[in-house]
């Protein structure tokens, strides 16, 4: 475990890592810090990049898309570094073992805001998803002739049996929605952890797949995870079912979605996440029909961005005045990062 040198008083220095896409939360960051007194560096590359120039030896502080690649070596490279904050749930990117082996606290915002926006977009796909929203669209604004009741395809949530693969705050927060709708609700995890509601059942990921109507991917995504949706496993799904994705893309095997999808084989497709951001404009998912496509974006409510914008701020401020984050993913570090930490000793 690497110790390095005790907290030092005064400003410290802020470094937040992320492009455009990612301005509407790291710019209202920046400048709050930025008032604070603190010296803020913005780095709009890639966290190699970052890692490569002097000013990184000298960060206390990151803030940084959890997506993003965050290596040993990158944090290695940064001796006064005393924390990683993602303004956001996700944190895959991030290596926190080599986190914890460096005492260094990764926090991420995982605001009642943040995973209720996301818990009630899923909600909206399987409506938008079920009702053919979109081809109804079309129908009006493209002044085509209305189609009979059973040949749009439509069909209710109620009495549907839902899917939950993955049962973190998000998928806790969808299920609670729909506990009340008259409908069925399995879920898969992992690692059962008890006491479970009593409006869900546990079900292997494969029972899951083959008896569900709609199947909401919200699991997170690490090594035992990835392309956890394989050609085989999307294969088992009901003919005719919705799947929707609003937690990262590479749970699922795209390529293998495709040719299902191009098939005909789902009912709809409902995505907010891909594998590759943004999603090139060759994808073959753009030409899938019956499909709903959005750029990582969908649960982007007011009320998130405020969440979000609070909580990275204080995190950030928490980190530079030694104390830790308020959602820690690695806690196994905090007894010798507070012992470093926690007193800001004038040296």
């Amino acid at each position: 475990m690497v110790i390095g040198n005790a907290a030092r008083r005064g400003p410290g220095h802020a470094v937040i890592v992320g492009d455009h896409r990612f301005d509407n939360i790291l710019n209202v960051v920046e400048t709050a810090l930025t008032q604070q007194g603190h010296l803020v560096t913005r780095h709009r590359g890639t966290l190699d990049e970052l890692a490569a120039l002097p000013l990184w030896a000298t960060a206390d502080a990151l803030l940084m898309p959890g997506m993003l690649a965050c290596s040993r070596e990158t944090i290695a490279a940064a001796p006064n570094l005393r924390g990683i904050i993602s303004p956001y749930i996700g944190t895959e990117g991030i290596d926190e073992k080599a986190a914890t082996d460096l005492g260094v606290v990764v926090g991420n915002c995982q605001t009642p805001e943040n995973y209720e926006s996301v818990a009630e977009s899923t909600i909206l796909l399987m409506l938008a998803s079920l009702y053919r929203l979109h081809g109804k669209e079309k129908v009006l604004r493209d002044n085509l002739p209305m189609p009979s009741p059973i040949h749009q395809g439509a069909a209710t949530l109620r009495g549907k049996k839902i899917g939950l693969i993955g049962f973190g705050k998000i998928a806790q927060s969808v299920a609670v929605r729909l506990s009340t709708w008259s409908l069925t609700i399995q879920v898969y995890m992992p690692r059962v952890r008890p006491p479970l509601p009593s409006y869900i059942t546990c079900t292997p990921l494969e029972e899951l797949l083959r008896t569900s109507d709609v199947v909401a991917v919200l699991a997170s995504l690490n090594d035992e995870t990835r392309h956890m949706l394989n050609a085989e496993r999307l294969a088992l799904m009901k003919p005719g079912a919705v799947l929707i994705n609003t937690s990262r893309g590479a749970l699922i095997d795209e390529n293998a979605l495709y040719d299902l999808a191009k098939d005909g084989h789902f009912g709809a497709v409902a995505l907010d996440v891909f594998e590759a951001e943004p999603l090139s404009p060759n994808s073959p998912l753009r030409r899938l029909p019956n499909t709903i496509l959005t750029p990582h974006c969908i649960a982007a409510t007011q009320e998130l961005l405020t969440a979000v914008h609070r909580a990275s701020t204080e995190d950030m401020l928490r980190l530079l005045d030694g104390k830790a984050p308020q959602n820690v993913r690695n806690p196994d570090v905090l007894p010798i990062w507070e012992k470093r930490w926690s007193a800001r000793q004038t040296i």
